[in-house]
């Protein structure tokens, strides 16, 4: 398809509302609730495309997406997820009890219904040829915002997650024989999306700039504003999106 005729293509599913870059960063939360509508392809391949106008170390550019909608693999790749997300709900509510914020409903829900998500994209790192692991994934994760970015454009809720990597290597062996993914390829996160039901984007909950700002050097007084997750149960120590 042309260049121009593909725009024209994914431009009619554009939301009535024009989303620009500003207001598209500041409402982008997570979605996981999606009614069961499926994705156009035009759409999926405008948010991949946009992805891949990321930037990355020297240009590398070393990234692939697997694109799952059929409803057998996506009800396959939940049976190997479901325990690492369950890793999840367990340390969010490890975390309530110490007075932390508790599990996330909406995680809970989704869960549950993984194998009903419309479309799951899998962001992997392509290592060079002799190399396995996680590698360079600092030229990966650019790409995964403008996947989101993307998305939010396009009215379409997405959620960053890395799913079954909370339980063991062998939740990742397993989805890895399941995709038939290479050895030297290393799945880094899944965004599960759809068109949004029970929750919609809006203004986030993040904290202030200038609490997390520091001119000309670290600011001492605002050393506790960059205080990291909790450690043991890996919820964060500021409001959630």
């Amino acid at each position: 398809m042309e260049a121009g005729n593909q725009i024209q293509e994914w431009s009619r599913h554009l939301p009535d509302d024009d989303v620009g870059l500003f207001e598209a960063t500041h409402t982008q939360r997570a979605i996981r609730s999606f009614r069961p509508d499926p994705i156009p392809r035009e759409l999926i391949i405008k948010m991949i495309e946009t992805a891949t106008k990321a930037p990355s170390g020297s240009n590398t550019q070393p990234w692939a997406f697997i694109v799952l909608q059929a409803r057998d693999r996506v009800a396959e790749l939940a049976e190997f997820t479901r325990t690492g997300f369950q890793v999840m709900l367990d340390r969010a509510g490890a975390g309530a009890q110490i007075g932390a914020t508790g599990p996330l409903p909406s995680l809970d829900e989704m869960v549950e219904g993984f194998g009903r998500i419309p479309l799951i994209v899998i962001v992997c790192l392509v290592n060079p040829p002799g190399e396995t692991g996680r590698g360079d994934c600092a030229s990966i994760y650019p790409a995964i915002q403008n996947l989101l970015l993307a998305a939010r454009a396009l009215g379409i809720g997405a959620t960053l997650t890395d799913g079954w990597t909370y339980d063991s290597e062998a939740e990742t062996a397993a989805v890895r024989e399941l995709l038939k993914i290479p050895e030297h390829v290393e799945p880094i996160a899944f965004i599960p999306m759809g068109y949004p039901d029970q929750e919609r984007y809006g203004k986030t909950r993040r904290r202030p700039w200038d609490e997390v700002t520091h001119w000309d050097g670290w600011e001492g007084e605002k050393e506790n504003s960059a205080r990291p997750p909790n450690l043991t149960t890996g919820v964060p120590s500021w409001p959630r999106a």
